[in-house]
Formats: C-alpha cells, structure tokens, sequence
C-alpha cells in the first residue's frame, strides 16, 4: 500500500483496520490536505467533500475552497451540495466575481436544472443579497453557521 496512511501504519499489524471506513477517512483528510487542483481525481469524493465544507467553514473568505468545494459537490453529484456552495460563494465575492459565478452556475445546470439556475442567475446579475434568502439555504456553511450579518439571515415571523 503506497498511500500515506498504509506508510504510516505499515509496521503495525492493523489489517482489519486499515480496510475500514475510518481508514478511509484518515485517507482522505491527507488527499485534501495534498490536493493541490481544482478537479479531484480519487475514489474518495464523499469525504474530501465533507473535508472541503470544513474548510470553507474555517476560512469562508479563502475562494480556492469555495470553488473545490464546488466541483466536489457537483463530482458527488449532489443537488443540495451544490446549491450551497453557489450560495456561500456568492455571499463571499460580494457580486464581485460575476464571471467566475456565472460559469459555475452555468455548470451546476446539468445537476440544478434551467429554472433554479435562472434564478441564481438573476440573484448574481441584480446583485440583491435578499434574493438569496429565497432559497434553500440549508447546505450553506455561511448562513446555517451564523458568520454573516443580519441581512443575510432569515427573520422570525412575528407571532
């Protein structure tokens, strides 16, 4: 085993362990600390996602993250995925990257379909920040972890 994680324990007698999910785990959070392109290439996409996630958690303003998490969304194949890391990455350029965003979304139609993508469209052309609120914010790392201002969270209904 020529992995990082088979050199590292390939003096303990662990065979069983080496086979399992947490094994895999272990292996992929040293692909994602290695992966160097944008474009993942190993078997291990689920967990370099989740990986991904946490780091645009701890550095939402890092947009290399932004954009692996991306294609590792869209690698997975994930509806929701994708759509938060669309919406995280528009809150994080400000409307500034239009061009970058606009071919991502381009992109992500094949998994978000012509309809959610028009709208993620308008809501990065018109540069309004209220159109985010709504839509499925529930993948966003940025709104669920309550990093934003005010403007970005939706407010409880009067009751």
């Amino acid at each position: 085993m020529n992995s990082p994680i088979g050199i590292a324990l390939s003096d303990w007698d662990l065979n069983s362990e080496i086979e399992s999910d947490l094994a895999d785990n272990i292996q992929a959070a040293f692909e994602s600390m290695e992966l160097k392109s944008l474009i993942y290439k190993g078997s291990l996409r689920l967990q370099n996602l989740d990986y991904a996630i946490r780091q645009v958690a701890n550095q939402p303003q890092e947009l290399m993250a932004h954009v692996k998490r991306f294609y590792l969304a869209m690698l997975c194949r994930s509806e929701s995925k994708v759509q938060g890391a669309l919406i995280d990455l528009m809150i994080v350029l400000r409307y500034k990257g239009a061009p970058l965003l606009i071919r991502l979304i381009n992109e992500a139609e094949v998994i978000l379909g012509s309809s959610l993508c028009d709208q993620l469209k308008n809501i990065a052309q018109n540069k309004s920040a209220n159109g985010i609120l709504l839509l499925d914010v529930s993948c966003s790392v940025l709104i669920n972890g309550r990093s934003l201002p005010a403007t970005y969270k939706k407010k409880d209904s009067a009751k």
